[in-house]
């Protein structure tokens, strides 16, 4: 007897993928609503489908370096790494987001009818005022100025320079409690000691190393919502040493790709130092720190010290 022959195989069905609702999520609890701004599951699932077909053109490039090695002809009028709507993966039905019909067979325009739905929100205009108040003001924004910037935000259909202006005009940012209330992100310590003491840089390895060492190594961040503003996350021990020891490694020139070129100030140490904290901080530095710095320099130290010992003290911190 002939061995009975296997059925011929059926042509595999191809799997439809389902839908991806991590942009969806991060799109309104990251960027716009926020985590308490009133949408529901259904919402990020909708929104969802309402960007099916939104992608990127060979987002690695990869495909269009070989083609150029192997002499074949690039896709004409794609670059790659860029947006471009694929119609053919894109979710047509009717949608329902946040209360907003989306009619069917809106095809790409479906998610811009979402980002138009989102930026109009009143959710969104608190969401963005509480976060540029945080940034520019407090760590605790005061409610009175997060409603009067979302007003701003609002009335100017989402302005951000009417919307900045509210705060940079508002009592609240001019106020004494908000002077230097606060801290710099290692970054932004690292960006601004290095321009406020003239050192010439080529931004490089050297500098970055040290940004990671306190803590915020660039593009490191591994969560879409960045690194945080607020002194909690930046405030500790280990940081604080880093950071007094970049300082010092700055102004000893111990920084690769990084040169500083110190004046030599004349006179004792009081004298020296006053020099450089209306250099680094236009003298503007408490009674308390300014004792504890003469208290930490003898006769013999050197201009470099009392730079770097300047560059940590809590008043260079402080934005």
């Amino acid at each position: 007897m002939r061995p009975q022959q296997p059925a011929p195989a059926q042509p595999q069905q191809r799997q439809r993928r389902g839908i991806n609702e991590n942009y969806a999520r991060e799109l309104m609890e990251l960027h716009t609503l926020g985590v308490d701004g009133g949408y529901t599951q259904k919402d990020v699932q909708e929104v969802a489908r309402c960007f099916t077909g939104w992608t990127i053109f060979q987002p690695r490039g990869g495909a269009a370096a070989v083609n150029g090695m192997m002499g074949r002809e690039i896709d004409r009028g794609r670059t790659p790494g860029t947006f471009v709507f694929t119609p053919r993966m894109h979710d047509d039905g009717e949608k329902m987001v946040l209360g907003h019909k989306i009619p069917a067979g809106g095809g790409m325009k479906d998610g811009l009818m979402v980002l138009d739905i989102l930026a109009h929100h009143p959710s969104t205009a608190k969401f963005i005022a509480t976060k540029l108040v945080r940034y520019f003001v407090s760590d605790n924004p005061p409610q009175v100025l997060v409603d009067r910037v979302a007003a701003a935000f609002t009335k100017s259909d989402g302005d951000i320079r009417e919307t900045l202006k509210a705060i940079f005009f508002s009592n609240e940012f001019n106020s004494t409690e908000a002077y230097r209330a606060k801290i710099k992100r290692p970054f932004e310590l690292v960006v601004s000691a290095i321009r406020t003491i003239g050192a010439d840089t080529n931004g490089g390895p050297g500098t970055h190393q040290w940004i990671a060492r306190m803590g915020e190594p660039l593009y490191g961040y591994q969560t879409p919502n960045g690194y945080s503003d607020a002194a909690e996350s930046w405030v500790n021990a280990g940081g604080l040493l880093e950071r007094m020891n970049f300082g010092l490694a700055l102004a000893n020139n111990r920084i690769p790709g990084t040169n500083v070129s110190l004046s030599k100030a004349n006179g004792d140490q009081s004298k020296v130092m006053d020099e450089y904290l209306k250099q680094l901080l236009a003298g503007d530095i408490s009674a308390a720190t300014r004792e504890t710095l003469l208290k930490q320099l003898q006769p013999s130290d050197s201009t470099t010290k009392v730079v770097g010992l300047i560059l940590g003290t809590p008043e260079f911190q402080r934005q």
